[in-house]
């Protein structure tokens, strides 16, 4: 274990598990714990014995700075609205981050702050965005930049289908909310487009999975702007047939809206009222599925090539860990260790397509998802024929 003092801020189910992890394989007990609920520090320092707790609401950059001051590397796992937050503290404290929020925020506007401060700022660095982005760099060199079209699809589903709407929350409903509702920014004809996310519907089948559905949603994230001559890219979000249509009905009657509504005199946010609902009624059977395909083409002087990446992971029964947690942790804590050995480029805002393009940074984190059981599956096709 390469041994660093690390920090967690946010211990949600991601947050959580970043922490057992990071507490197994990098930091040991020099392991501090962020969050404003004094319950979940208490669970979690209790079961990583050592480990420091400390809380600090993350909406006061100032506190949260001065908390990750004393520590090598941080990993924020807090709902999207709170990203940039993390960012700046993290630049304000001069400590390196590796960040899974999704954030509405570009963070690549503080790529300079960054650099001028000596800090690493992975950012987007769960499993999508975050582990897509890792494969479809390194589908992109190894196309040599040469790509035609490029096709994320990926999502967490109940093992099987369950619940009115054929799904089981194990994430953030508001950040879920915001991936039904955020335009899909996209990639046609070599040119930047958004389109309503939900859209584009279209069903596909996966070997060893079955026959899903597939839409877009913006999940392309900074490699709108670093995988540049892709003539078409989009990422299409995999749930079980009939999803999309089941949550486009809530969408356009108002369930999602962020506007205050009056209710007997009283302002009520429909989104929130709906992210409650869903943390309640969408809970149940944890054993879930993360399903993850990349594919790329392009022409190469090798000829017509097709790259293919492909990542299906399950409930884990012996840590009690869902897919969605292990497969968004993991990839976060394999990057903090990229950065607390020093391998990891920067300083600046790192895009985690960068760390795919490195040869020698992929298969590190490879190695690291594979101890957990997590292994990445490749196909490479040259005119029809399997290399």
């Amino acid at each position: 274990m390469f041994h660093s003092r690390a920090a967690v801020v946010g211990l949600g189910s991601v947050g959580r598990a970043a922490a057992w992890d990071l507490y197994e394989r990098v930091s040991g007990r020099d392991l501090l714990l962020v969050d404003r609920d004094e319950t979940a520090l208490r669970e979690v320092s209790t079961r990583l014995r050592g480990s420091r707790a400390v809380k600090v609401d993350a909406s006061d950059v100032d506190a949260l700075a001065r908390t990750l001051r004393d520590v090598d590397v941080a990993v924020g796992s807090l709902p999207g609205r709170l990203g940039r937050n993390v960012w700046l503290s993290a630049i304000k404290a001069g400590v390196d981050l590796v960040d899974v929020s999704y954030s509405p925020d570009d963070p690549l506007s503080l790529n300079i702050q960054a650099r001028e401060a000596g800090v690493t700022i992975v950012p987007d660095a769960g499993v999508a965005p975050g582990l897509s982005n890792m494969l479809a760099g390194r589908a992109y060199a190894r196309l040599e930049g040469r790509v035609e079209e490029l096709v994320i699809y990926v999502g967490a589903v109940p093992e099987e289908p369950t619940t009115p709407l054929g799904y089981v929350v194990t994430w953030s409903p508001e950040d879920l909310i915001e991936e039904y509702t955020r335009p899909a920014r996209v990639i046609r004809d070599g040119r930047l487009t958004s389109l309503p996310a939900l859209s584009e519907v279209e069903e596909v089948d996966l070997e060893g999975v079955g026959r899903m559905e597939a839409f877009l949603t913006d999940g392309l994230r900074t490699m709108i702007k670093t995988l540049r001559g892709v003539r078409r890219m989009e990422e299409k979000t995999l749930r079980w047939p009939g999803h999309a249509e089941r949550i486009a009905v809530l969408r356009d009657l108002g369930f999602f809206d962020s506007a205050p509504l009056e209710v007997d005199g009283t302002g009520v946010i429909p989104a929130s009222v709906t992210a409650e609902l869903f943390r309640r009624r969408l809970s149940g059977d944890p054993r879930d599925m993360v399903v993850l395909l990349v594919r790329a083409r392009g022409m190469t002087p090798e000829g017509r090539v097709e790259v293919e990446y492909g990542v299906v992971d399950r409930y884990d029964d012996s840590s009690g860990l869902t897919a969605t947690a292990r497969t968004t942790a993991f990839t976060a804590t394999a990057v903090a260790e990229l950065l607390a050995e020093g391998m990891a480029p920067g300083p600046g805002v790192v895009p985690p397509e960068a760390i795919g393009m490195e040869e020698s940074l992929m298969s590190h984190v490879a190695q690291w998802l594979a101890r957990r059981g997590i292994v990445i599956h490749e196909r490479v096709t040259t005119e029809g024929r399997l290399g």
